[in-house]
């Protein structure tokens, strides 16, 4: 990992004296490093629930840790940081930033599902256009590249993206049904609860005392590990050579993992941001679906199994396209 902008990994590296390409390569580097420590942790994942050492209920247990422990304890580290006017000000123009991108890509899904006539796979092809993989693998790429500051502007990205998930989303999959409590269940989910508390602690400096700051740091350790595994059980249970010949599956996956990542290029090319928030926005738009898709499909209406095999196919054709992606924006 790296040095950038006073948050300290594991490699200490200076950019100073490096040109944009090749501050891009190195990053690039770390990038594909990441993503390999990802890909071997879904085997394991993979392997654990194919052996059935892993089942059900062990990855029901898991997801519980993921979503309401770790995930939110990620987000309160990345913004229990000092407090920088200008900071707050660049924050809130990403938002914005973040916010057009989402509506942006609702138009776009309608495109990619213009031509299905199945209404129930027509709201997985729109989902997965809009709704990516944040939590489960864009906080954990973040924080191994840049540690805390990275998840400051990753948390920018990823706010709007989970009130789409729960008010656009939810409303998508539910149709002409209701659901009591949607509100409730769009601001008081665990992810939001945790930016209202880095929130609170970012804006009124709070010190935390040691054993809550390595607390946090623990759990933020885990949010990659577990994630990863969660995602590679899924794998196993939904099956990757069922997945890989659904070629209607294919058409989502290319919206999600090429077209939007080349719609994030093309806005960011209308802005001077650091270029370590640049690279950020980049990998966020190229990631793969929601891990969450097939199971809100299955609670709120929606093609299941069509829902699950997307999130295979776009997990594992990730691993490939991120890094390829982050390399594009360099030479374009």
């Amino acid at each position: 990992m790296v040095k950038y902008k006073g948050t300290v990994h594991t490699v200490s590296l200076s950019f100073n004296h490096l040109t944009r390409p090749e501050v891009w390569t190195i990053v690039l580097g770390i990038l594909i490093n990441s993503l390999i420590l990802m890909a071997i942790l879904m085997g394991i994942g993979y392997y654990l629930r194919s052996r059935k050492i892993l089942n059900d209920e062990g990855e029901i247990t898991l997801t519980f840790m993921l979503v309401n422990i770790t995930t939110p304890a990620m987000v309160i580290n990345a913004m229990n940081i000092e407090f920088s006017l200008e900071q707050l000000k660049t924050g809130g123009i990403l938002i914005a930033v973040a916010v057009a991108f989402d509506i942006l890509l609702i138009f776009l899904n309608k495109i990619a599902s213009f031509k299905m006539k199945d209404e129930e796979k027509v709201k997985m092809i729109k989902y997965s256009v809009v709704l990516l993989n944040g939590g489960f693998m864009g906080f954990p790429l973040a924080y191994q590249l840049y540690g805390s500051q990275g998840m400051f502007y990753a948390t920018m990205f990823h706010v709007p993206n989970i009130i789409f998930m729960w008010t656009y989303g939810v409303s998508l999959l539910l149709g002409k049904s209701k659901l009591e409590n949607r509100y409730k269940s769009m601001l008081l989910n665990p992810g939001m609860i945790g930016v209202y508390i880095g929130l609170l602690l970012y804006f009124s400096q709070i010190k935390l005392p040691l054993f809550a700051d390595s607390l946090l740091e623990l759990l933020t350790n885990a949010t990659t590990f577990l994630s990863m595994i969660i995602i590679g059980s899924k794998i196993a249970t939904i099956g990757v050579r069922d997945s890989l010949i659904d070629k209607e599956a294919y058409a989502a996956s290319f919206f999600r993992l090429a077209a939007s990542p080349v719609l994030m290029i093309i806005i960011l090319k209308f802005f001077d941001f650091d270029i370590m928030i640049e690279q950020i926005y980049v990998m966020y738009a190229s990631l793969p679906v929601a891990t969450l898709m097939p199971i809100l499909a299955q609670r709120y209406g929606g093609d299941v199994i069509f829902g699950s095999k997307i999130v295979v196919i776009t997990h594992l054709i990730s691993l490939f396209t991120i890094p390829f992606f982050f390399w594009l924006y360099t030479v374009i």
